[in-house]
């Protein structure tokens, strides 16, 4: 699976990051879900563009607007795909290091 970070700033000067996948991702992750697996989609943020990713939030949608920051930091994006069966437990998960990373700097106070 291929997984593309994509960053982008909004109108409040918050950052918005949106997950692209490529068609072979997209049709496996609509597979998944007609089989009746829950997907989820996991977003980490870090301050160095190689390591120190921590989890920021999982949610289902494939956008996350990142709202709390410094001023004049640079903050690097990552995105991890998620299954869970009907019973709510972890069955299978994307590396950390497919996905190719958004990044930002902060302009907020």
């Amino acid at each position: 699976m291929k997984l593309t970070a994509r960053s982008e700033r909004t109108s409040k000067k918050n950052v918005k990051v949106t997950v692209k996948a490529d068609k072979a991702t997209e049709t496996a992750v609509k597979e998944l879900e007609e089989m009746g697996y829950t997907v989820k989609y996991r977003y980490y943020r870090s301050t160095k563009k190689a390591s120190g990713y921590k989890a920021a939030l999982t949610k289902k949608g494939n956008t996350y607007t990142n709202t709390i920051g410094k001023k004049g930091q640079m903050y690097y994006y990552k995105v991890q795909i998620r299954v869970y069966d009907k019973d709510g437990n972890l069955v299978a998960k994307t590396a950390l290091k497919q996905c190719r990373y958004a990044n930002r700097l902060w302009t907020k106070k």
